[in-house]
Formats: structure tokens, C-alpha cells, sequence
């Protein structure tokens, strides 16, 4: 559950617009409630489009004016962008180092990221970004690590969780009710030319993303509504909620997750605590 104090979330994606898919719910609800969110989006998704009449700068430049403008509607306090090229091309070890200076300097308490673990997730970007984000978790507090980081604003920090958002490779262990935020969501998401593309895709392919009119937009805003609603009515139908987003959680060690008696219990065959509701 939430801590009373105000925590330091950082949100670590890979690409502009996979916040908002899955767990902008959240992230809204974590902001009304007083906590400081950050999002730091480790590539320019600059080849995230199916469209032919724009070039990567195009698409780089559109995508982060649609994060900002995302993200101030969910209430994200700062938005960081690395800059690396969408599509399979990051440097493992070089973006751990950037990010644990980021979970210094921002003194992340909470990190937000993908599950490197999870089953047949084939995006390159999204496995990586999720193994370095929960590796800079776990190392920031170790001194001896990047000593060239500490200076007088920025000192080892020990991070206390990680929260694996979008597809899992374990039970979810948490659930938060987005009832309240919904909303925010949905607007957030069609905020984004991608996610108007997967709309159109699924109900309205006749539509010209090129030259989306009024007209079309309105429709594609009624689609988003009930395919985002339904899938968040499907996750909180498990715990009994309207609307809910789901999580996998580990709590944070130095060097390590504080998972012993969890992976015991499941090496044992022991049923999994039930998961816990926020």
C-alpha cells in the first residue's frame, strides 16, 4: 500500500506512448494523492508510426510533444527524455548507468518500469529498459558504483520497489482501482497519433490518419472509451472493481529483490498470497 509521505515515483518506458496503455490509471491517482511523478522515456520513438509520409525526426519531434501533453493531463511533474533510437538499439550497460543516476537525482522511492521477464514480449526496447530500470533500482545505493555521479545534489539512493506495468511474466500481487482516474486516461491515450492508429485498426480502418477530421476524432475518442473501459472493467472484474490496473511488485534489497520466502513458497508449491488492493 501507499506510504503516507509523499514518494518520489519515477517512471522508466521505453517509447512515448506506453504509459499511458498501461498504467496511466495509476500514475493519475498517485499524482492526486500529493506523490511526485517523474517519467523518463528512455528512446525517441522515432519509428513507432505504420505511416509513409514521415520521416523518424518527424515522429521523434511528434511523439514528444504528445508525452508532454499526455503527461500534464495526468498530472507528471517532469518528463525526461534520453533520446536513444526506437527500435532494438540500446546499449545495456550504458542506460543502467544512466539510470541510476536518475534514481539518485530524482531519490526514487518507487519505479514504475516493464517486466523483463515476462512471456513472448518480443520488443527489444521493452525488455531492456525493464532489465536496466530494475537493476538501477536495486545498485543506486551502492557508492562504489558510478562514484563519478556523486557530487553535492546527488548521493547513493536506496530505492524500496519496483512496479512491473503491461504484460507480466508473474500473477499480478497488486491492484489499483482507477475508477477515479479513468478518464484521465483514456484523454491521455488519445493524445498519442499511435494509439489513434490502433483504434482506427481495430474499428475504424477506412480513416485517414493523415488527415484525421473532427468527425473522425470523435468517433475514434468513442472507440477508445469502450475498448480502455473494457479492459479495465476485465482486470478489475479479478478483485471485484469497476476499473483497475494490475502490477507486479518487488519490494528492493541492496543488490537484490526481497523475494526470498515468495520464491520458496513457489518452488514448494505453495499458493501465492492473495494480492493486495490500492
Amino acid at each position: 500500500m501507499l506510504k503516507s509521505k509523499s514518494l518520489n515515483i519515477v517512471a522508466i518506458i521505453a517509447h512515448p506512448d506506453d504509459l499511458t496503455f498501461f498504467c496511466a490509471g495509476t500514475i493519475a491517482k498517485w499524482a492526486e494523492e500529493g506523490h511526485n511523478i517523474y517519467v523518463v522515456c528512455c528512446t525517441s520513438g522515432n519509428i513507432g508510426t505504420v505511416r509513409t509520409d514521415l520521416t523518424k525526426e518527424q515522429v521523434a519531434e511528434m511523439r514528444e510533444k504528445e508525452l508532454r501533453t499526455a503527461n500534464k493531463i495526468l498530472g507528471v511533474k517532469e518528463s525526461l527524455m534520453l533520446g536513444y533510437p526506437d527500435g532494438g538499439f540500446i546499449s545495456g550497460p550504458e542506460l543502467r548507468k544512466r539510470l541510476v543516476y536518475y534514481v539518485r537525482k530524482l531519490k526514487a522511492d518507487r519505479i514504475v518500469t516493464f517486466d523483463p521477464w515476462a512471456t513472448y514480449e518480443v520488443h527489444p526496447d521493452h525488455l531492456i529498459v525493464g532489465r536496466m530500470a530494475s537493476e538501477a533500482g536495486a545498485f543506486a545505493v551502492f557508492p562504489l558504483l558510478y562514484p563519478e555521479q556523486i557530487k553535492e545534489d546527488i548521493e547513493p539512493y536506496a530505492c524500496s520497489e519496483v512496479w512491473y506495468m503491461g504484460l507480466l511474466g508473474h500473477l499480478p500481487n497488486y491492484f489499483v482501482d482507477i475508477s477515479s482516474t479513468l478518464e484521465k486516461k483514456i484523454n491521455a491515450i488519445l493524445k498519442f497519433e499511435a494509439s489513434l492508429t490502433l483504434i482506427a485498426q481495430l474499428f475504424a480502418p477506412n480513416i485517414d490518419l493523415a488527415n484525421v477530421s473532427p468527425e473522425d476524432l470523435k468517433k475514434l475518442s468513442k472507440y477508445a472509451n469502450k475498448l480502455f473501459r473494457s479492459m479495465a472493467a476485465g482486470i478489475g472484474q479479478k478483485v471485484k472493481l469497476k476499473a483497475a490496473e494490475a502490477f507486479y511488485v518487488q519490494k528492493i534489497l541492496p543488490g537484490h529483490f526481497d523475494n526470498f520466502q515468495e520464491q520458496m513458497r513457489a518452488m514448494l508449491g505453495n499458493p501465492p498470497e492473495p494480492p493486495k488492493i490500492c
